[in-house]
């Protein structure tokens, strides 16, 4: 039987939500550090059903909510560094002495920057859709999306999300392209109706004016992307991965910045073979 509970912590006065999921009577061979994920801007402690078949027979699975914080934060330090230490206020709440992390896109910044911090706490790292720079057109795109979701225009911002995620270049192959961008508009026209979600948009655009600064050594790291990511080309990751001592790259060429609902069976079985140290599933072309 499974067990679910929802904690709150608190870190500068800002709620963070997460959620464990565990086996009631954990097997034997069952692995003492969690699976700790943290997903996008738009990703939320319930999105990560794709991962309970893989993660819950070894381990228990932590998902948290990430909130928007109020700009007025950031005149005592930056959103990244707050998002971070929400992140440890649950690891401490959590009371293991080290988790296995894993982040995407947005996550992956606040999973990065965490264990930078805390190397001692994180037994491995998964980075997936590292973000890049954040350029004067995402930036201008994104704002826009902001304001149509808060001007209750939910299909304009459905629209401008899904357009600025995917790769639209039809001279590249993209894994589930039309089924991807019809679920994620679905998806954001939810989305768009829920204040904490388009709160964490904005702080992101903030946060992800600094560079993201690559360094890290002494914990196992795995980095990877969809091959047509366009929100941080292949070339850069490399250069990125290189900074962390022992890396591998994994790069899925059929796939954009939407790779985990391209491809999830890909994500799974890095999250088995990477982070639960079981043998890779194979993954069809």
């Amino acid at each position: 039987m499974i067990e679910e509970y929802v904690r709150t912590v608190t870190a500068h006065g800002v709620p963070y939500n997460y959620r464990v999921l565990r086996q009631s009577e954990p097997a034997p061979e069952t692995r003492a550090e969690p699976v700790l994920a943290l997903g996008g801007v738009l990703e939320g402690m319930h999105d990560w059903a794709y991962l309970e078949d893989t993660v819950l027979p070894r381990t228990s699975l932590v998902t948290v909510d990430l909130p928007g914080l109020d700009p007025a934060a950031f005149q005592n330090g930056d959103g990244l560094d707050l998002l971070c230490e929400g992140l440890e206020a649950i690891v401490e709440d959590l009371g293991a002495p080290r988790v296995h992390l894993y982040g995407y896109s947005l996550g992956a910044a606040v999973a990065l920057q965490y264990t930078q911090g805390h190397p001692e706490r994180v037994a491995r790292l998964l980075l997936g859709g590292v973000p890049g720079d954040v350029t004067d057109e995402i930036e201008s795109h994104l704002r826009t999306a902001v304001g149509c979701a808060r001007a209750g225009d939910a299909e304009g911002f459905a629209s401008l999300m899904a357009d600025g995620l995917l790769c639209l270049d039809e001279s590249h192959h993209v894994h589930r392209r039309a089924l991807t961008r019809g679920y994620l508009r679905r998806f954001m026209r939810n989305a768009a109706h829920v204040p904490r979600k388009v709160d964490l948009l904005a702080t992101a655009l903030v946060t992800r004016r600094r560079p993201l600064h690559g360094g890290l050594s002494g914990v196992p790291t795995l980095v990877f992307s969809g091959g047509h990511d366009h929100l941080n080309p292949r070339e850069e990751l490399l250069a990125f991965a290189a900074t962390i001592e022992g890396s591998r790259f994994v790069s899925f060429p059929d796939c954009d910045h939407m790779l985990p609902l391209q491809r999830p069976e890909a994500v799974t079985s890095l999250v088995a073979s990477f982070l639960l140290e079981e043998p890779a599933a194979h993954v069809s072309g």
